[in-house]
């Protein structure tokens, strides 16, 4: 609720969300991220003085590439674990990489997911869209499960047009 104290403009829900979706897709790829940037920065330290260049490395210079290996780590698993769909009868929160935004059911034309596509989106007027990255090709069977509790939500709360 603070964050959206920000936004005067912002929307959210009291009423108890109804369907909660996440992709552990985007959580594999975040743990083989996150292994894959600390394994070549403890390489990068651990070969950094391995031959004379003509440069001058200390002990702070070889803890600096894992500790910037670190904080790119958890920058990385912080935004790939974030995305979340919530819904409920007031309607859609939408949490991707970079900010929360709430779509009431009389905004909302649908759910889409375009066959070339590897996330769905929430269709809104004049044919804009939201990437629902919390619903990605990837999770396979898990995004058809998705989409379809959305669309039994959708079918009970959407406004008919």
């Amino acid at each position: 609720m603070r964050l959206y104290a920000a936004d005067p403009h912002a929307a959210t829900s009291t009423s108890p969300w109804e369907l909660e979706i996440t992709s552990p897709f985007l959580k594999k790829i975040a743990a083989g991220w996150v292994i894959l940037v600390m394994a070549v920065h403890i390489f990068m330290a651990a070969v950094l003085d391995v031959e004379f260049t003509g440069m001058t490395f200390t002990a702070v210079d070889k803890f600096a590439f894992p500790g910037v290996g670190v904080i790119i780590s958890i920058v990385s698993w912080v935004c790939l674990t974030r995305p979340r769909v919530r819904a409920n009868r007031d309607g859609v929160e939408v949490r991707n990489i970079i900010g929360t935004r709430f779509y009431p059911w009389l905004v909302i034309y649908g759910l889409t997911f375009p066959k070339s596509s590897r996330m769905a989106r929430l269709e809104l007027p004049e044919f804009e869209y939201v990437p629902l990255w919390a619903i990605q090709s990837g999770d396979g069977p898990r995004a058809v499960q998705a989409v379809d509790k959305f669309r039994a939500l959708e079918a009970k709360y959407m406004p008919e047009a």
